[in-house]
């Protein structure tokens, strides 16, 4: 599927504007389709995926990559934390794509996974299949 196919697929499956309510099945789905056009399918899937209430007082979260790191075992791993509810599909889709950048940042680059100049080098490939950084 080439991205052109995507972004119709995407711009169909989210026009709608009723409130969304997040899914694992739609996580993986999305993964998939964003892996693919954007990643080049050279992002592992998150080692967990959370749907909770994100609990911070700063900055209004709509989604997270935690990194967890274990020294003496020289292990990591990248959760995904996502709300139980946005106000639209577009919006949880923008989101989770937002969050696969951290991940490449983190997991496939070593980087900090900071909004920085490579997280927003993927704007425009975001953009191409029609979602928003």
């Amino acid at each position: 599927m080439d991205k052109s196919k995507i972004k119709k697929i995407l711009k169909r499956e989210l026009s709608s504007r009723k409130k969304y309510k997040t899914t694992y099945k739609d996580i993986k789905y999305y993964f998939g389709m964003i892996n693919k056009a954007v990643f080049k399918n050279k992002l592992s899937p998150f080692n967990e995926i959370l749907i909770k209430q994100i609990r911070d007082k700063k900055v209004k979260c709509m989604g997270q990559v935690v990194a967890w790191e274990w020294k003496r075992k020289g292990t990591r791993q990248y959760w995904l934390e996502m709300l139980p509810t946005y106000r639209d599909k577009r919006e949880f889709v923008d989101t989770l794509g937002h969050e696969m950048v951290h991940l490449y940042q983190m997991a496939n680059v070593g980087d900090t996974g900071n909004h920085n100049k490579l997280f927003y080098s993927f704007r425009p490939k975001l953009n191409e299949i029609g979602l928003d950084l």
